[in-house]
């Protein structure tokens, strides 16, 4: 197991659940050595994440915690697509989406969540180019979403 899976199982032990076959969806779509990697939320597992609303139902600090375990579950998606994060030559943009009040401002401090953990997992490697976008809603109730993309060995 390379240090970088090592890491990933440290942050978070558990992978999400596969996507079923059924889903109309790709977790991951590799082209020309990007990786795309779908949409994720915080499930452990096959345990449910946190729900609500940054800023009335869920605390910033919860949200941090959130984004973390969607960022891990994209690099488990990752992982399972390429074998070994030691594929992942770098991780090019993050986009967190954030269901927040409309009063909201620490959208940023919610990334943060997603952006450390990469940077833990995968070093340098893991630094990146970010959007932090507040939202209405996200699937689900969910507070955080992050979507992933990376430059992958071919």
């Amino acid at each position: 197991m390379s240090t970088a899976d090592q890491q990933l199982t440290t942050a978070m032990p558990e992978a999400p659940a596969p996507l079923p076959a059924s889903a109309p969806i790709e977790a991951v779509v590799i082209d020309e050595g990007v990786a795309y990697v779908s949409g994720q939320v915080a499930f452990v597992g096959e345990s449910a994440p946190l729900l609500g609303k940054v800023g009335a139902d869920v605390t910033v600090d919860q949200a941090i915690d959130e984004a973390r375990k969607a960022a891990a579950n994209g690099l488990y998606r990752l992982k399972a697509a390429l074998g070994s994060l030691d594929a992942v030559e770098r991780i090019l943009k993050v986009t967190v989406f954030v269901n927040s009040t409309p009063d909201l401002t620490q959208q940023p401090s919610v990334a943060n969540g997603a952006s450390q953990l990469l940077i833990e997992v995968l070093g340098d490697r893991g630094r990146h180019a970010r959007s932090a976008v507040g939202v209405a809603s996200l699937p689900l109730g969910v507070p955080v979403e992050v979507e992933l993309v990376a430059r992958v060995a071919a």
